[in-house]
């Protein structure tokens, strides 16, 4: 018998919904009994995605085909990558000792929703649940899986705190060794039809971005606290930028004409041979073919998503953009493409900060410029504050080259007893209010890299000083009563 192959479905999916990608699997030779559909409860609003991967671990563990802790492959659409991925952490697991990692050999990513969905905080509202929720009679009759959608919503603290686990630790997860998994990621580079087209947003199949759906991720700390400390102890740079995550080239592929629903609801004939090409990658030397390959595939799909949609083409069908294109600024140029940027603003003690303002300009002559040509998207995550994800077009040639920026920031505690401080390319102190200057970072580039990469999730971490005020004096909050002036 071959490896067994696992598929894992998406939120508020069902594991049937992979029977055309079954279908045309085993049309290609592979055998029915090495196909092992999931099927998970989405729709509690009580259960998170770590549980559903619990219960993944504990469906291996009690299966016949699949207890025995053998090798297998993975077909995941949507949330199942973040199913899989909460998996493979194995608790904290190092990853020389982390056999889930052994075990898994190929992770095939159908639009995953590798950083979540502009959709999902959506979910939540009570016109969500008539829509999505549970029609079971029953005690989740409506429930939408609050918590699953928690972890699904733009920059979540779940998709944080795992993305430093999976993609930022010490070692990869998806290396080129034979100790981690092959990942391939494919996605549908159109977006809903009909009346389903009025949620969608611009960069995205109808439900993920496509600049969030790979692999390819790096992190950027923005250090404003009095003496920048890095993770080793030591003093750093105030600002400071990873490798690229894996260390390994993940990319999103596209699929001509598919979006979310189609591209496993009629999936297309040449993903299904490019899927079949990269369950044979043994070693990396076989995976760096195939991916050459399967790029030179895509690529005639990739070009339909460089073509910028204008500012306010949100949900509106391709016939509709052509009859009102003259409404839409700088419709139909060509771009870069897309990116996103999830950023956490915390003080020095670990503790969010929940209200700033974050602008990144770049030098055209003398003159600091802000970037108008991008149109921007910026969710606050609603648990969590300090925790937004941005998402941006990039303008022909800018990720190119490396551009100096200017970061400038502002914060504000809320009192006047308490200050944010910040400590900016000067190295001044400066008091941080609503209504004061901001804290300012030169950024002459990255070495040899470009903050700007198509395609990618970038992570900005930013660190303030939380003090009492007024600074470098006794403070409002805490003193010394005058004993002898009381007695």
């Amino acid at each position: 018998m071959a490896r067994p192959i696992i598929l894992i479905h998406g939120y508020s999916a069902d594991g049937l919904d992979f029977t055309p990608i079954c279908k045309r699997l085993t049309e290609a030779g592979i055998l029915p009994i090495d196909l092992n559909i999931g099927n998970y409860v989405s729709l509690n609003n009580e259960i998170t995605i770590k549980d559903i991967a619990e219960g993944f671990d504990r469906a291996l563990r009690n299966n016949d085909k699949l207890n025995q802790g053998q090798p297998f492959d993975a077909i995941v659409h949507s949330t199942g990558m973040l199913v899989i991925r909460s998996w493979l952490t194995n608790y904290g697991a190092a990853v020389g000792h982390n056999v889930r990692l052994k075990r898994l050999k190929h992770l095939i990513g159908l639009a995953p929703a590798t950083w979540g969905s502009p959709q999902a905080h959506k979910g939540r509202t009570w016109i969500g649940a008539l829509v999505k929720g549970n029609r079971e009679p029953g005690p989740d009759f409506l429930n939408a899986g609050d918590e699953v959608l928690d972890g699904l919503e733009l920059g979540s603290r779940f998709t944080w705190d795992l993305s430093h686990l999976d993609l930022l630790g010490e070692a990869p997860y998806y290396d080129s060794g034979t100790d981690t998994p092959y990942v391939a990621i494919f996605i549908g580079n159109t977006s809903y039809t009909g009346i389903s087209s009025i949620a969608n947003d611009p960069g995205t199949d109808g439900t993920v971005r496509w600049a969030g759906c790979g692999l390819n991720t790096r992190k950027i700390s923005v250090d404003l606290t009095r003496t920048p400390i890095g993770e080793d102890g030591k003093p750093t740079s105030r600002v400071s930028i990873t490798p690229w995550a894996g260390r390994v080239d993940i990319p999103m592929l596209p699929v001509e004409g598919k979006n979310h629903a189609t591209l496993i609801s009629n999936p297309d004939p040449d993903m299904v041979r490019q899927i079949l090409d990269f369950l044979n990658v043994a070693d990396a030397a076989g995976y760096g073919v195939w991916l050459d390959k399967a790029k030179t595939w895509s690529q005639p799909a990739l070009a339909k998503m460089l073509v910028n949609p204008g500012k306010d083409a949100a949900g509106l069908e391709e016939e509709v953009k052509a009859f009102f294109g003259h409404l839409f600024l700088s419709a139909d140029a060509e771009m870069d493409g897309w990116q996103q940027f999830v950023v956490h603003a915390r003080d020095e003690r670990g503790d969010p900060v929940t209200d700033y303002l974050i602008d990144v300009l770049r030098k055209e002559g003398d003159q600091w410029v802000e970037f108008a040509e991008m149109y921007t998207d910026v969710h606050a995550y609603g648990a969590d504050a300090s925790f937004r994800c941005f998402h941006i077009r990039l303008p022909k040639g800018i990720s190119q080259a490396s551009v100096p920026l200017q970061i400038r920031v502002t914060a504000s505690t809320g009192t006047a007893l308490v200050a944010y401080q910040g400590y900016g390319s000067d190295d001044d102190g400066k008091t941080m209010t609503a209504t004061a200057s901001p804290v300012i970072i030169q950024v002459n580039g990255f070495g040899d890299a470009s903050l700007f990469y198509p395609f990618t999730t970038t992570l900005v971490e930013l660190v303030l000083n939380r003090e009492p005020s007024p600074l470098n004096k006794v403070s409002d909050i805490f003193k010394f009563l005058d004993v002898q002036e009381s007695l």
